[in-house]
């Protein structure tokens, strides 16, 4: 419903029912004090020079007062509000004399003793002009105020709205991220759930057909896999840091104590970083199976650094025992050879201390989603 459109314009109830809704999404009646909101109406009431200043929104049956000087109260009923009548206005309200007014001059906060004369109010409107509360100044004496005065608290009270809306923005914001963190939760959970499924149906195709070793390959690789995707969630699936990725997947195979894992930051994107655990996993079980970690004391170094816009990464591994080229190739070491990014890009180099192997890529190839 457009509040600008004559042809549509809203009845009293509806409007009435559209402030209250407003009012209610920002989830602020019934807060606690907050220094932002008391300051604003601790200066107002200096600028003013009145004995009282309050943040005020008014809800269906009540006035509740985010922030007050001189009441010494969080909220007062609807019926002797002041303020009410002030949404009614256009956008400012000021009284010199309540009791020279018949809109308050029966008001009980008027007639009793040591009563309030003066009021001076700036409506908090929102982006649709819809009047949630105001800024407001009062005192028991008549007074007007002085332009600057006048203005102060204009520049003020839009001030607190501005507040407000930052408030909702960001609780607004908080919720989103949240509920985004909990889709990917999800999403990972069901991912888990289907590379396990394809562990199981490979573990069911292969068992005939393929060592048990093979199958024990196979559900290694998806184990690794996964590592990975715990890492990206942690990220919020944007990116990772290669040292987290290289850890939490070479950390599950080998022993940590035997692992040396050093290079400046280099964010990885979601594929890069998939790739590079799979080529870690098949080159830490390699190691394992045939090189430095099959013995009791050798160990393997993964160093990388930054030359230009590549990055240069090492593996190297030292104390195992002599190794030659496989004489055949399989899945293992074709994926070893496709590099980081699959491009290539990737020397081996079979030493009596153990494999060293070379990789570069990209710093760009690496960042891509």
């Amino acid at each position: 419903m457009s509040l600008t459109d004559p042809a549509a314009a809203p009845t009293r109830p509806q409007a009435e029912q559209l402030r209250l809704d407003a009012l209610a999404s920002y989830r602020i009646l019934d807060t606690p004090r907050e220094r932002d909101f008391d300051e604003v109406a601790e200066l107002a009431a200096q600028i003013c020079g009145t004995p009282i200043a309050v943040v005020n929104l008014i809800a269906a049956d009540r006035q509740f007062f985010k922030a007050e000087v001189g009441l010494g109260v969080r909220e007062t009923p609807l019926e002797t509000s002041f303020c009410a009548k002030a949404i009614l206005e256009e956008d400012f309200l000021e009284i010199a004399d309540a009791t020279q007014d018949p809109r308050f001059e029966c008001n009980p906060l008027v007639t009793a003793e040591g009563g309030l004369r003066f009021y001076a109010g700036k409506l908090l409107k929102t982006a649709e002009g819809l009047a949630i509360g105001t800024l407001c100044v009062l005192d028991t004496q008549p007074k007007r105020l002085t332009p600057i005065q006048r203005r102060t608290l204009d520049v003020l009270g839009r001030q607190v709205m501005s507040q407000i809306e930052l408030r909702r923005a960001l609780r607004v914001q908080t919720e989103m991220l949240q509920q985004r963190h909990l889709l990917q939760q999800e999403t990972t959970h069901r991912l888990k759930n289907t590379l396990a499924m394809v562990q199981a149906i490979a573990g069911q195709t292969l068992r005939k057909d393929a060592t048990p070793g093979a199958l024990a390959d196979f559900q290694s690789r998806m184990q690794s896999l996964a590592l990975a995707h715990d890492v990206l969630l942690r990220e919020d699936w944007q990116a990772a840091e290669l040292a987290a990725v290289l850890q939490e997947v070479l950390g599950n195979v080998a022993d940590p104590a035997r692992l040396h894992i050093a290079g400046p930051a280099v964010t990885l994107g979601a594929r890069a970083a998939l790739s590079v655990s799979l080529i870690a996993h098949e080159l830490a079980t390699n190691a394992i199976k045939h090189g430095a970690l099959s013995g009791s004391d050798g160990t393997v170094a993964v160093t990388w650094q930054i030359s230009g816009e590549e990055l240069e990464l090492e593996w190297r591994e030292t104390g195992g025992p002599a190794v030659t080229p496989p004489q055949r190739k399989g899945f293992g070491s074709r994926l070893i050879n496709l590099g980081l990014v699959g491009s290539g890009q990737v020397q081996l180099h079979y030493l009596p201390g153990g494999l060293t192997a070379l990789m570069t890529a990209s710093l760009e190839e690496l960042r891509l989603s």
